[in-house]
């Protein structure tokens, strides 16, 4: 079991008694009288909820995270093993956050009359609750350098749901959209991919033997991966009527539509606005983004001097067949990462490439030389 650990930034979100706030407001006089004063520091009568408050709970827990793991292992030769293993960990308690001054979704129009605390605008509070659930079944194939060959082959298929994710602050989570029911935010973790196959070898090739056939060695990394996970919103209407204008869609169609093209990676047709005063029926991360296919390669070759060491002459190669990686699919705009937004003329597009850098970059090679004496 492990506790997760917080730095100075929830200490500093504390520190104003815990409640804090940040507002730049033009003090109007009339008829000689200020409208804001220190023992009135809000809006004039009829003007409420002007003032919009960040707070941490007083009695912020360290979230506790369990981990196991089942291994089993044979030996199919004598360099060469195969692992099967089952990867776990829970977490609760987690951090999230969520507007205790939200009114409920109703048909009838926000009016700040409806808040908890009407005098107040939103008050974005940090508070312990959520849970998260990883399992993983991961297949690992080793052989040993032995006669001129290493390899490592690992396929993993994973799953992560959780109701909180670390998409906007890393610490304290972001803010679920519905205040009294986390639940509805339960869903997979944007990072998470659900397959990943990596592969590693080094390879001494038998050219033969002498300063030109021999010395001659061969590296490869080749990884497979499908995407991360986003989640669809709609910017614009509030149909709950809780003054919240980026929130989740309906999915209208019996299942989401999935081109899987540049200029639609998914169909924004398969969403349509709620009807008034309910929230959407889309929950988190339901839309699977682009993989990637990442294929590095190196050729090495190295001289060995009889009282001078050994030169090597390398070249190493990223992306090696220059394949091109689709990035994510926010061209109709993403408020949070992870989030994309359904209701524009550019939704569902892929205007860039991976976010993973290794994978989202062209081909580039490197030559280099070394003495090792």
């Amino acid at each position: 079991m492990y506790y997760n650990h917080y730095s100075e930034n929830v200490p500093g979100d504390l520190a104003a008694g815990p409640f804090s706030a940040t507002t730049i407001n033009t003090n109007l006089f009339t008829n000689g009288q200020p409208l804001f004063t220190l023992a009135n520091p809000f809006a004039a009568a009829g003007t409420p909820g002007t003032l919009s408050l960040r707070a941490v709970a007083p009695n912020l827990r360290n979230s506790p995270v369990q981990q196991y793991t089942l291994s089993l292992e044979r030996e199919l030769t004598r360099d060469l093993g195969v692992r099967v293993s089952y990867i776990g960990s829970h977490g609760s308690q987690l951090v999230y956050r969520r507007d205790v001054n939200q009114p409920l979704a109703s048909t009838v129009a926000f009016n700040n009359a409806r808040r908890p605390y009407p005098i107040f605008g939103t008050i974005n509070y940090a508070d312990n609750g959520a849970n998260m659930l990883y399992s993983g079944l991961q297949t690992q194939v080793q052989r040993r350098f032995t006669h001129g060959l290493m390899f490592n082959s690992t396929w993993t298929w994973a799953k992560e749901i959780s109701d909180a994710d670390e998409i906007d602050d890393f610490e304290l989570g972001y803010t679920i959209e519905d205040s009294y029911n986390r639940r509805r935010d339960r869903g997979n973790v944007y990072s998470v991919p659900r397959h990943q196959w990596i592969n590693q070898a080094l390879y001494d090739l038998p050219f033969g033997k002498g300063p030109i056939l021999g010395g001659w060695q061969a590296n490869l990394l080749l990884n497979f991966s499908t995407g991360n996970w986003y989640t669809p919103v709609l910017s614009g209407p509030d149909p709950t009527n809780t003054r919240q204008t980026t929130l989740r869609p309906d999915i209208i169609t019996p299942t989401i539509a999935m081109p899987r093209t540049l200029s639609k990676w998914y169909d924004p047709a398969s969403f349509g606005t709620p009807a008034n005063g309910l929230w959407g029926n889309a929950g988190r991360g339901i839309i699977e983004g682009p993989g990637y296919i990442l294929f590095n390669f190196g050729l090495q070759k190295t001289v060995r001097l009889e009282k001078w060491g050994a030169i090597q002459l390398l070249a190493n190669f990223q992306n090696i067949l220059n394949h091109v990686n689709y990035g994510e699919p926010t061209g109709g705009g993403s408020p949070l990462q992870s989030w994309v937004t359904v209701n524009n003329g550019n939704a569902g597009k892929i205007t860039s490439t991976a976010v993973f850098p290794p994978a989202g970059s062209p081909r580039t090679g490197q030559l280099a030389l070394r003495w090792n004496f």
